[in-house]
């Protein structure tokens, strides 16, 4: 393989490598300081697809509006997203009506705004998959085994080039030799 090709790979997986590493750190430090929701249902594709990633923002009960995406904890601990489809003000305080955007009715019962946990503003997609595939054991081995096939590859890389400039370097100090060429 020419060299020039062989440079080019391993810049080419050590990039790669370098961008996974940070893209995890950042993922690691992101879901630390936010509190994150993954979207593990289809009730709000194709506005929140499954996978994504969100982080709700506190929100004064007063200014939501029909139409904003909330993220609510139910009093038995499910926590959803859904579109708050009406504002119901009652003696007992305001309420929504919530649907997700795949659903053809209502959730059946109002949200307090207490359980309102926050609006969502903008999600990040497939970053829950990424998520939940590092809480589990196997699949954190599956990314540290990524991560090491790229250093793997990259070191092969590395010697690969080191024998093909020394190679180099050798036939050209016999080809001049042969040819009677000073040095």
């Amino acid at each position: 393989m020419p060299p020039v090709i062989i440079t080019a790979l391993r810049r080419a997986l050590t990039a790669a490598w370098a961008v996974m590493v940070i893209s995890l750190v950042c993922l690691a430090a992101w879901s630390h300081l936010a509190s994150l929701v993954v979207i593990t249902g289809g009730s709000m594709v194709p506005a929140v697809p499954v996978g994504a990633a969100i982080s709700p923002t506190a929100v004064n009960a007063e200014d939501i509006v029909a139409g904003d995406i909330l993220t609510v904890a139910a009093t038995n601990g499910v926590v959803l997203t859904h579109r708050v489809a009406r504002v119901v003000d009652l003696p007992e305080g305001r309420f929504f009506e919530l649907i997700g955007d795949a659903n053809v009715t209502p959730d059946p019962e109002l949200v307090p705004a207490a359980a309102v946990v926050g609006r969502v503003d903008s999600y990040v997609p497939y970053v829950g998959f990424v998520l939940a595939l590092l809480s589990m054991p196997s699949g954190l081995v599956f990314i540290l085994a990524g991560l090491g096939t790229l250093l793997v590859g990259i070191w092969l890389l590395e010697e690969a080039e080191e024998v093909g400039s020394r190679s180099g370097v050798s036939r050209g100090a016999t080809t001049k030799a042969t040819h009677g060429t000073p040095a």
